[in-house]
């Protein structure tokens, strides 16, 4: 497994080989907290990371994208994002998950061609797909289900709205109900089952 770090806030390495599967970090893998700093290890979701190691068993790539304001950065903070990144990292591959990537909003400048110009989302996820070789039909996008739809997705292209760590699940769903639920979703699309 050869890892590529462009800079402190990326993290891409080959680790699957089947479609490809782009999860929000935040509020989905890692619970969101007023303040950052404040993140502790009960802040994975257990029942998520045990659906990552299924998916890794059936050799899907997958990463995560996050997005934090620049001024978490700042040195008042007692853990930054990229530290947090590594370690998250570690723990998913001592626990049998290690994605095919990391990457930060701030990173995608170490994406782009030429400096100065401007990317949005749909460019990364072009880019993460070229990258691995994925097919656009077999390329999920997992997003917290209280997230705004901001740009029009590359026709082919599935998105999942999945809730969040912070929801309010109703009271007849369990949290292992709806991992199970969105394990189901993503080999439906990559063909799995």
């Amino acid at each position: 497994m050869d890892s590529n770090v462009f800079d402190v806030h990326c993290i891409r390495r080959r680790v699957g080989s089947t479609g490809l599967v782009i999860f929000e970090r935040d509020d989905i893998l890692l619970r969101h907290r007023p303040q950052f700093e404040d993140q502790t290890l009960g802040d994975i979701d257990a029942d998520f990371v045990a659906m990552l190691q299924d998916i890794r068993n059936l050799d899907v790539r997958f990463g995560f994208i996050s997005h934090h304001p620049p001024a978490l950065y700042e040195s008042r903070v007692r853990i930054d994002s990229a530290t947090l990144t590594r370690l998250l990292d570690d723990l998913l591959k001592v626990s049998g998950a290690p994605p095919d990537f990391w990457i930060h909003t701030a990173c995608m400048s170490a994406l782009r061609p030429r400096q100065g110009s401007h990317r949005d989302e749909n460019d990364l996820i072009g880019r993460l797909t070229d990258g691995y070789g994925a097919d656009l039909n077999r390329t999920v996008v997992v997003r917290k289900a209280e997230a705004l739809r901001v740009n029009a997705h590359p026709s082919g292209l599935t998105e999942i709205f999945y809730p969040g760590l912070s929801a309010r699940a109703a009271s007849n769903i369990s949290r292992p109900a709806t991992v199970g639920w969105l394990k189901t979703m993503i080999k439906h699309v990559l063909d799995l089952e």
